[in-house]
Order: structure tokens, then C-alpha cells, then sequence
């Protein structure tokens, strides 16, 4: 019974650690018009914000699975996440969009320990048979997250989307600190070599997907924020109000998406995820009243979710030799993955958002022909 506590309380802290790190992913897409405003640069200028946070996010996710060989998993969350509270507060009193990006930075390279950590123990702890469900919930967190995120930033100053994350992090960390578990305080065994991960086929396929899938949704979901201004002429209540939407589609698509894992396979779930993103992106080509428009984004993220829990939870499932090294490639791979997406996106998105979530939704599309190829069936 005491072991069962305990896997609870763990399970409870990881997914606030998911919380925190994912509070403002979401609404910094959406405030970006009125960040720009605040700091008198160019939305597009500004939106710099996002590949700052999420490269240095999948740089800094290959440090912890080295790292917790030699440090313990409670000290390595209790660390990142104190200085991810730090970083936070850094971004919240910028008043340039210099130190925001050196900030942004910090952030991401810190905030980088909590997914792939926290997928880590969720593979050592819990039984194969509800890890979907364990991971659908854990990334549903995030959206629950979000959605606060984007609803503090239609009611409230930006800045306090910094301020917010900045306390609960602080809170998260003196929790693993004060929490003396000894699934915790215990070091990973295993070795870690990421070059000898993917000379691994499957590894290295499944990883080749998830770059493939990311660099496609951010291009096109990262801009919904300036989409929403410059297309649709927002306001910034109603900009939040539509990323409400999506976050709800998430948290819908990540729990279903836990289900059809468990229940259909991996690569069901996989299937289903992908072709509904690409065909919801080749929509947004064309311009709708606000109740299709809503219905359009909160299925991008059901779609989106459902795929990503598929193939999340076909990491799990490989052996537990090799469970740190795919746990920090996950993390480093999607975000990477994404903030390269939203790059090369940028320079297609000043000519025509349209044409851009269009092609991008095409590709999307096109990789469904490769998913039997790329996503291992244990």
C-alpha cells in the first residue's frame, strides 16, 4: 500500500511539473500581437520567442538522461525546475526583446527535464498495460495548463503569464526537495549513448517520425496567434478565446488518444492522429465564419494529441535499457523538430497563411504513406 502512495505522489509531482512548464506554451502564441505592441516591435519580429524556447528546449533534453546517471532523479527536477522559476521571473519583468530571448533560452534548456523525466518514471513505475492511459493523462496536463495559460492572457497583462509559472515552479521544486521517496533519490543504471540509439532501425525510425510530425504541426500551429490577428482582425479576448477551444481539443484528443492506444494498438492511434491533422490543416487554406474556424483548431488539436499519444506511447514500450536515452530523445527531437518547423515556415507565412497551412497540411498527408514503415509494432 505504502509503494502504491508512493507511485501516486510521484505520478502527482510529474505532471506538475508538466503543468508548470507548459502554462504559457500556448498562450505566448496567442499574446505575441500584444506582446509586440507592449515591447513597439513587429509581430513577426517577436514571434523569435518561440524557436528560442523550443531549440534550446531540444538541446537541453539531451543533458538529463546523462545527467541522472550520475544525479538523482529528485535533484535533478528539484534543480531545473528551481531554475526554471528563475528564468520565468526573467522573461515577466523583460523590457527588451533581447534579455526576453536570453530568457526564453534559460527557460527552455531548464524546463527541458520535466517531459523527459517524467516519461522516465512513468515507464520504470507502472505496468505496460495502463502507461497509455498514464501518458495520455500526463500530456493532458498540459493542455489543462495551457488552457489557464490562455485564459490569464485574455483577462490579464502578459507579463503574469511569466509570473505564474515562475511561483509554481518554485513550489514544484521545494516539493521534489522536501519529498525523500526512494524511487527518487535512486540514479539511472542504464547507459546512455545516443549515437548507439539510433543505430538502432526502429529507434531511429520512430524518431525520423516524430521529427517529421512536428516540424509540420508547429509550422502551421505556432502561428495561429498572428493568423488570428492579421486574417480574422482579433481582439486579444477573442484570440484567447479560440485557443480555449484548441486546449480543450487537446485534453479530448490526449485522453482518447490514451484509450485507442491501449485499446486499438499504437499504430491505430498513430493512423487516426495524422490523417485528421492533415486533412483539419488543408482546411485552414480557406476563410470561415468563427464557429468553423473554432471547430477547424480544436480539431488540429484532438487530431494532434491523438497522434502524439500513439507514438509517445510506443516509446514506453521499448526495453528499459533503453528507456532514458528514447525519453530524452522524444523531448529533443519534437522540439527541435518544431522549432525548425516554425522557422522555415516564417518565410512562407508573409506571402499567404493559406498557401502555407495548405502545403504544409499536404506533407503532413503524404507522411501517412510511411507510418507502417516508421512506427514499430511491439
Amino acid at each position: 500500500m505504502q509503494i502504491v502512495s508512493e507511485k501516486k505522489v510521484i505520478y502527482f509531482l510529474i505532471c506538475l511539473g508538466c503543468i508548470t512548464v507548459s502554462f504559457n506554451v500556448a498562450a505566448i502564441t496567442a499574446a505575441i500581437p500584444v506582446i509586440s505592441l507592449d515591447l513597439k516591435l513587429p509581430a513577426i519580429q517577436v514571434s523569435k520567442v518561440i524557436p528560442f524556447y523550443m531549440i534550446p528546449y531540444g538541446i537541453g533534453a539531451l543533458i538529463y538522461a546523462p545527467l541522472t546517471r550520475k544525479i538523482s532523479y529528485r535533484a535533478v527536477l528539484a534543480g531545473t525546475l528551481a531554475l526554471f522559476s528563475i528564468a520565468c521571473f526573467a522573461c515577466g519583468i523583460s523590457n527588451d526583446l533581447n534579455s526576453f530571448l536570453l530568457a526564453r533560452i534559460a527557460m527552455g534548456v531548464t524546463g527541458a527535464s520535466t517531459i523527459p523525466l517524467g516519461l522516465m518514471l512513468i515507464g520504470e513505475l507502472f505496468d505496460r498495460n495502463v502507461r497509455g492511459r498514464l501518458v495520455g493523462l500526463f500530456f493532458g496536463c498540459s493542455f489543462f495548463s495551457s488552457l489557464a495559460g490562455i485564459v490569464l492572457s485574455g483577462l490579464a497583462n502578459w507579463r503574469w503569464l511569466f509570473y505564474v509559472p515562475a511561483i509554481i515552479a518554485a513550489l514544484s521544486s521545494a516539493c521534489f526537495f522536501i519529498l525523500k521517496s526512494q524511487c527518487l533519490k535512486r540514479v539511472n543504471s542504464s547507459s546512455v549513448n545516443y549515437f548507439k540509439a539510433f543505430s538502432d532501425v526502429k529507434i531511429r525510425n520512430v524518431f525520423i517520425f516524430i521529427f517529421a510530425i512536428s516540424f509540420f504541426y508547429h509550422g502551421v500551429h505556432k502561428w495561429f496567434g498572428i493568423y488570428l490577428d492579421k486574417a480574422y482582425g482579433m481582439d486579444k479576448l477573442t484570440i484567447s478565446f479560440f485557443f480555449i477551444l484548441g486546449a480543450i481539443g487537446g485534453v479530448a484528443g490526449h485522453l482518447l488518444g490514451g484509450y485507442i492506444s491501449d485499446k486499438k494498438g499504437r499504430l491505430i492511434s498513430c493512423y487516426i492522429g495524422i490523417i485528421g491533422l492533415a486533412l483539419s490543416m488543408m482546411a485552414l487554406a480557406g476563410h470561415y465564419s468563427f464557429v468553423v474556424l473554432g471547430m477547424l483548431l480544436a480539431l488540429v488539436s484532438v487530431f494532434w494529441t491523438i497522434g502524439h499519444n500513439g507514438v509517445s506511447t510506443v516509446l514506453t514500450d521499448f526495453p528499459d535499457s533503453d528507456r532514458p536515452v528514447i525519453a530524452s530523445l522524444n523531448s529533443s527531437v519534437r522540439f527541435i523538430g518544431g522549432g525548425i518547423g516554425f522557422a522555415v515556415s516564417s518565410y512562407f507565412v508573409d506571402n499567404s497563411f493559406g498557401l502555407t497551412f495548405l502545403g504544409i497540411g499536404i506533407c503532413t498527408f503524404l507522411l501517412t504513406f510511411f507510418v507502417k514503415r516508421l512506427v514499430p509494432q511491439h
